[in-house]
Parts: C-alpha cells; sequence; structure tokens
C-alpha cells in the first residue's frame, strides 16, 4: 500500500514538473570505499594501473573505470612484498616449513609498480582470494560477506532467487538482503542479467527455469507510468527492452519481469508468482575497521582487528592477528 501510495504521489508530480525530477535523478550518488585489509590485496582481476599520491585519488580513479574495489600502496610502503622475502629466505635455507596461507610470489618490477589497483569486482565470500602483501591494503565498496551473490564486472552485486513469490513479496525480500529488486534500465544491465540467469540456470542444469522470466525493479503501479525500485521514473530513461505486445494497451497496471531468452521487458500481473534478481546495495562501515597507520608485520598476516570480547561483564579490547 505504502510503495503504491509513493508511485502515485510520484507520478503526479512527474506529470507537472517532470525534468527537475529527471534531473535529480541523474545526480549520481558517489559511493564510498571502506578499508578492509591492511598489508594484504586482493587477487580479483584487475581493471586499471595508476600511480597516485592519495587514496582518494585511487578512489577517483576506480568510480572513473566503474570498479567495485582497489588495492592501494601508501606512500612510504617498500616497493618489495615482505612475505615473498621471507618465502625465498626460506627457499635458500631449504627449510620445510610453509609460508603464511595467502601468500604468493608476485613481485612487481618498481619501474612497473603501479600503487593504485581497480579491480572489476570486490571480495565477496569471506575475502577468499585475499592475499598477504606489505606493499598495499585494500578497499571495497562491499563490506559484508554475500554467499549466494554473484558479481556483473563493473555494474554490481547480484542474487537470483529461486523462490516464486508476487512483486510485492519479491520486493520486501530485496530489502531484507539490504538490496532492491534489480535496476535494468540500461544494455550494459539487461543484457548482464539475462546472461547471468541464463549462466546460473546452466551451472546448475536447470532447463526448466532456463527460459523463464524473473521480476526485476520495474513496476506500474499506474498505468503508462513505470517506476523502478528506488522509484525513478521510467521517463528519465533513454533505453528500452520491451518485448513485442508489450506492454500491451488493453491491460491493468502490471510489475515488469526480464526474459533470458531475448534480453527483453515483459509486464505480468503484480500478484504472479515468479523468480526475481536482488541487486545488493553497497555498504559500510566494515564490522572491523582495519588498522591502517599499524606498521605492517610479517608476523601478522592478517592484519585485521579481533572483535572485542566480553568476559564476565567486562569488555575487552581484541589485538590484531
Amino acid at each position: 500500500m505504502l510503495l503504491l501510495q509513493v508511485a502515485i504521489t510520484i507520478a503526479i508530480i512527474l506529470q507537472t514538473h517532470p525534468e527537475p525530477i529527471c534531473s535529480r535523478h541523474r545526480t549520481r550518488i558517489q559511493h564510498r570505499f571502506h578499508a578492509l585489509r591492511h598489508c594484504q590485496r586482493s587477487n580479483k582481476t584487475i581493471i586499471g594501473l595508476i600511480n597516485v599520491s592519495t587514496v582518494k585519488e585511487c578512489a577517483q580513479y576506480a568510480r572513473k573505470r566503474h570498479g567495485m574495489a582497489f588495492n592501494f600502496g601508501p606512500k612510504g610502503r617498500n616497493l618489495t612484498n615482505l612475505f615473498d622475502l621471507v618465502d625465498a629466505q626460506r627457499s635458500r635455507n631449504n627449510t620445510s616449513k610453509k609460508p603464511p596461507k595467502g601468500t604468493d610470489t608476485i613481485t612487481a618490477d618498481p619501474e612497473e609498480f603501479y600503487n593504485c589497483q581497480v579491480l572489476d569486482c570486490p571480495e565477496y565470500r569471506n575475502l577468499s582470494t585475499v592475499v598477504n602483501d606489505t606493499r598495499f591494503d585494500y578497499y571495497s565498496l562491499y563490506t559484508r560477506p554475500a554467499r549466494n551473490a554473484t558479481c556483473l564486472p563493473a555494474i554490481g552485486m547480484f542474487v537470483l532467487d529461486d523462490r516464486r513469490l508476487n512483486y510485492s513479496q519479491a520486493y520486501n525480500e530485496c530489502l531484507s538482503m539490504d538490496g532492491t529488486l534489480a535496476h535494468v534500465v540500461s544494455d550494459r544491465r539487461t543484457v548482464g542479467l539475462s546472461r547471468l540467469q541464463s549462466t546460473i540456470s546452466f551451472l546448475k542444469n536447470d532447463t526448466k527455469n532456463a527460459t523463464e522470466p524473473v521480476f526485476i525493479g520495474l513496476n506500474e503501479t499506474v498505468k503508462n507510468k513505470f517506476f523502478t525500485s528506488s522509484h525513478e521514473p521510467l521517463e528519465c530513461f533513454l533505453y528500452r527492452a520491451w518485448a513485442p505486445g508489450h506492454p500491451a494497451r488493453t491491460r491493468q497496471p502490471g510489475c515488469v519481469a526480464l526474459s533470458p531468452n531475448n534480453s527483453s521487458w515483459t509486464v505480468h500481473n503484480c500478484n504472479h508468482s515468479l523468480r526475481f534478481i536482488c541487486e545488493l546495495n553497497t555498504s559500510g562501515p566494515p564490522q572491523y575497521e582495519a588498522r591502517l597507520k599499524r606498521k605492517c608485520s610479517v608476523r601478522r598476516p592478517n592484519n585485521r582487528a579481533r572483535p572485542k570480547k566480553v568476559v564476565a561483564g567486562v569488555t575487552i579490547e581484541g589485538s590484531g592477528n
């Protein structure tokens, strides 16, 4: 009911003042990157390299390249990864001891070293591809693990939910995940999400659902007035992907689904039950703040603060791992 009232109000305002509303929605929100790891970096795919003076400049470059995370090497850090030196020393001594878990041997030539590495996707499954590297700290737009999520590079994090719910239920489920029904009003998003749906169905050997449409973040609570899950009027966007015959002229206000067959939009009764795609919001601050002012140490491979412990009603600060 609340969603309906909001959409009706927006539709009335749009009829009288369309341009101011569209101008407001064109103002891009600047999402914040948060430090998640100190003296460690992510091994996700690099989509941009540059040398910068500050972490702010690295974040600006990451936004320009549509990166969702980056590794940043602060000024004053040694250009050699100390964990590589430890590994090399152990090899010379023929010791059987293994280097700390997560260590690799990527050591760049100083002339080829870039202290800002922009990544196409963030670490979202328990930081599984983070490695020890004293040259870098790791920053991300997403600070909480998302086990069932899939990354669309340079677009966002998404969850394809196999439950069949009506549109309102799907909308609320996405909210419970700290997200919204997926935004699709661009060619990259519509085609990318369509391919994502087909890929997941293929990996699951799910031929039954491979061609079934899924609810997305576009609904029509007032006829011929479509809005995204963020209450943005469709009239503020140029892109359209309507399937032939959609939206039909003779219909009740409906909700939009994405078809994986031809990356097209179709209008359905909002009470129908379909699978749906949620888009996760960027998150922060992290649960545990990285101690960026602390000196890197090979004896402390996991450089994050331990959570506070409560013993007999007394709160005790944990030491770094």
